[in-house]
């Protein structure tokens, strides 16, 4: 979660309000944010229901800091670091790994498990989460459509493929256990091959191809 939030004591012992979000996080998860009670977060952080109070005003309050938290953890982990990026591919491919790795590596279920969860909020606070849920999603179609430029492809909708592409990422949180026959890197090289054979079709193959005659990855 974002380090900028700071240590406070309730008279339970020292909590960060960070290990609250991410404990809330877990149980909106597991049960449902409709089905979870104030309560239910203060017993799994091991809080009376009014030490949780001290940390936040209301159960929805909390569901709007934790969906807020994972998006600043995208846009930390994935957006800041594709921005010295030069080429259009390498961009691309790194964003499908980052994108990934997120949502397999770190296990910040309200990336992706909860983001569905904005419609309980108020109209104001879904307005802002909306807005950067949105601005991701065009961050996206921009990298696909510097690709599908750079390779002169000509039939794909960028908005569409980026629709395609994150739901293919964000819904990895689903069925992947870490125990399972795939690993972290397979499912990366999986996916970027995928969607990238996809969008390019015999322009991927060449390169992939090219890279292989030349000792390249």
């Amino acid at each position: 979660m974002n380090s900028r939030r700071t240590k406070k004591s309730d008279g339970n012992g020292q909590f960060t309000r960070d290990r609250v979000f991410e404990i809330a996080a877990a149980v909106f998860h597991r049960k449902g944010y409709d089905n979870t009670s104030m309560s239910d977060v203060a017993m799994a952080a091991g809080l009376t229901k009014a030490g949780l109070y001290h940390h936040v005003s209301s159960k929805e309050s909390l569901l709007y800091t934790v969906l807020d938290s994972g998006l600043d953890l995208t846009e930390s982990y994935v957006m800041k670091p594709l921005e010295p990026i030069a080429d259009p591919l390498d961009r691309l491919k790194t964003m499908i790994e980052l994108h990934l790795r997120l949502v397999l590596e770190e296990r910040n279920l309200e990336v992706t498990g909860l983001l569905h969860e904005c419609k309980t909020l108020s109209a104001a606070d879904q307005g802002k989460i909306n807005r950067r849920k949105k601005e991701y999603v065009k961050m996206t179609a921009k990298l696909i459509a510097d690709v599908i430029k750079k390779y002169k492809i000509t039939d794909i909708n960028p908005k569409l493929a980026a629709f395609a592409l994150l739901g293919m990422l964000n819904w990895t949180y689903q069925w992947y256990k870490p125990t399972g026959s795939s690993s972290r890197e397979e499912i990366v090289q999986n996916f970027q091959h995928i969607f990238l054979q996809g969008i390019l079709g015999h322009s991927w193959a060449e390169q992939q191809a090219a890279k292989a005659c030349s000792g390249g990855l």
